[in-house]
């Protein structure tokens, strides 16, 4: 670990215990599944598992030299639990103290047992039919399945039909973080967002300092470029009323990248601040497995993540970074500060299967300093 990320967890811990988040609150919006969490069997002796699928590429050979031939394959429930990048990132920002509100498909008519489990400072509206998603989960990597049904019937009509427009209004008034995810699975998600820039924010949105707008728009690689073009140019309306903040894995980088013609760079700098010239935002992060990077149209950071070998979990280690990342826009860290936290949640979840608290923040941070040799 190099001493300035060393340094860095001295200063993020030490503020950390200085932080009162008892009024800090966040709108997110509109997915909700219910995850199962699923193990592919390999081998088995005396009718006992002795190994799974580890690596994707193992499973991949596996079905390559099964062409033109049938086959069965042998899955390892190990885990069901809530999902949806909504319902994930907004547990772990109540698990951090972040009074949430949190507008999905929860079930209807009413709100699914299996929601009731997520963090207290939570409060669910549903506005759907919940759907589930089967996530293949390998060591370095996971592939997730789902049937979109309910997401495909979402419309800003449907949604002002169940909620009603001033409920709508008092959810997302005052708030000091605005967040819409998964764009890319909801069909109408961007008839959506039309919608609460037409209909919500010039009634909600009042002049002073800016409140933040957060979105990760999920694996695009089933969206059009049109489609993706038209998105990113909401984000230049959403930018008339907040900070807008837009968080992308690699490969959702590299789709975006692709729909808005920019050019292969040899260096992450490059790359970074190419895409931030045409995302209409005020920061761009890409968070990856072994490291993330962001940028603010000043500073460009680079931080390398707590990677685990052996991971507990990996479906919604995503969502815990952006989790992590939007709760220091409630406090006042700068963008490695910051890039570190995101990393440090989304690897403490990923170790234990939690979404941390802020004392389960400081615990692994200070872990990782004293394994390093560094000062808690």
């Amino acid at each position: 670990m190099s001493k300035h990320k060393i340094n860095a967890i001295r200063e993020v811990v030490s503020q950390l215990s200085k932080i009162n988040d008892a009024d800090r609150s966040a709108f997110l919006g509109f997915d909700a599944c219910i995850d199962y969490i699923i193990r592919i069997v390999k081998e088995k002796k005396d009718n006992e598992i002795t190994g799974y699928f580890t690596d994707s590429s193992q499973f991949g050979e596996f079905l390559i030299n099964l062409d033109n031939k049938s086959c069965g394959v042998e899955l390892q429930t190990k885990l069901s639990k809530i999902g949806g990048n909504m319902v994930i990132t907004g547990n772990a920002l109540g698990n951090l103290g972040v009074k949430v509100e949190c507008v999905g498909t929860f079930g209807l008519p009413e709100i699914l047992p299996v929601f009731r489990t997520m963090s207290s400072n939570c409060s669910l509206h549903t506005i759907g039919d919940t759907i589930s998603a089967t996530a293949l989960e390998f060591d370095n990597s996971k592939v997730i399945m789902f049937d979109p049904g309910p997401y495909n019937n979402l419309t800003w009509e449907g949604i002002k039909n169940i909620l009603g427009l001033e409920k709508i209004k008092s959810l997302i008034s005052g708030k000091e973080l605005i967040s819409f995810l998964n764009w890319s699975e909801i069909e109408n998600s961007s008839q959506i967002w039309e919608g609460v820039l037409d209909e919500i924010l010039p009634a909600t949105v009042h002049a002073g300092p800016k409140p933040y707008f957060f979105t990760d728009f999920s694996d695009c690689s089933r969206r059009s470029k049109g489609e993706i073009q038209f998105a990113i140019d909401l984000l230049g309306r959403f930018k008339d009323y907040f900070k807008v903040i837009l968080s992308l894995n690699q490969n959702e980088a590299d789709l975006i990248s692709k729909a808005l013609n920019v050019p292969e760079h040899r260096f992450d700098e490059e790359f970074v601040k190419e895409l931030f010239i045409l995302c209409s935002a005020d920061v761009l992060v890409i968070h990856r497995t072994k490291d993330a990077i962001g940028y603010d149209g000043k500073v460009y950071e680079k931080c390398d993540t707590f990677f685990c070998n052996e991971p507990k979990i990996l479906t919604g280690g995503g969502d815990n970074f952006n989790a992590g990342f939007c709760y220091t826009l409630f406090n006042d860290f700068n963008l490695f500060e910051s890039l570190l936290i995101a990393n440090a949640v989304s690897g403490s979840y990923v170790r234990t299967g939690i979404s941390p608290s802020v004392e389960n923040l400081k615990e692994f941070l200070g872990e990782h300093s004293q394994q390093s040799g560094g000062p808690t």
